[in-house]
């Protein structure tokens, strides 16, 4: 595993970052053929161990380049964090995901931060898919076990009630996919015209996630690919 994928399955699973949802799909499925492993969940654990002890270590050697650097070159830590992000990108990539373990090295004093800090009003989320929120809301909000997983008979439970809401937020959600197959297709003409074709790629793409949307079947695969920072177990 190297850096960027691991830095990636790090920010997905503590820093919340649903974009690198299929590269843990992809990780996890990876690991179930490699290990023999059957339970999704119990790889998903793995996956996550083995990025963050790639992290770790990217952080650790990180600290040693950057001492070199500031000793060899004579400079402060910031050059140094900095001049060790422009020569390795791998590095670069370690610091996007946790800047200030990165420069928190011994030997190493950061220069002082100066900032105005001002409060910006709360602005309502009004453009935002509102279903998927309110499944989200329900789904985080349950207790969860050592490993921070929930269930699936806790999600059917908790969304038994709101049949109606989990079939907008799946709607939601495919629309979304929908129209990321067009912006990467390319394709020319309106989205209009595109999207009978987009929308049916996306339920190839996503079968679990259609199949929730046209038949109400709930999964746990399903969830992830609702919410793919999820973590559910059957």
């Amino acid at each position: 595993m190297n850096i960027e994928t691991a830095s990636q399955i790090v920010s997905y699973f503590e820093k919340g970052n649903v974009a690198a949802g299929d590269v843990v799909t992809a990780a996890v499925r990876e690991d179930m053929n490699e290990t023999g492993e059957k339970d999704f969940a119990k790889s998903m654990i793995t996956v996550h161990r083995k990025a963050r002890a790639e992290i770790d270590e990217g952080f650790s050697e990180f600290g040693r380049r950057s001492r070199s650097y500031a000793s060899h070159f004579k400079i402060g830590g910031s050059e140094a964090v900095a001049r060790v992000q422009k020569h390795d990108k791998a590095m670069a990539h370690i610091y996007e995901l946790d800047p200030m373990r990165a420069t928190q090295t011994v030997g190493i004093q950061p220069e002082p931060a100066v900032g105005k800090v001002t409060t910006q009003p709360w602005t309502p989320p009004i453009h935002e898919p509102i279903a998927i929120v309110a499944i989200a809301n329900l789904i985080f909000g349950l207790p969860k076990d050592e490993n921070m997983f929930v269930s699936l008979d806790q999600c059917a439970q908790a969304l038994a009630p709101y049949g109606d809401l989990l079939l907008k937020a799946s709607s939601e959600k495919l629309d979304f996919y929908a129209r990321s197959e067009i912006s990467i297709s390319g394709a020319p003409g309106f989205v209009s015209e595109n999207y009978p074709a987009a929308f049916s790629a996306a339920g190839r793409r996503y079968p679990s996630l259609f199949a929730l949307y046209s038949a109400g079947k709930l999964t746990s695969q399903s969830l992830r690919e609702l919410l793919p920072q999820i973590l559910v177990t059957d």
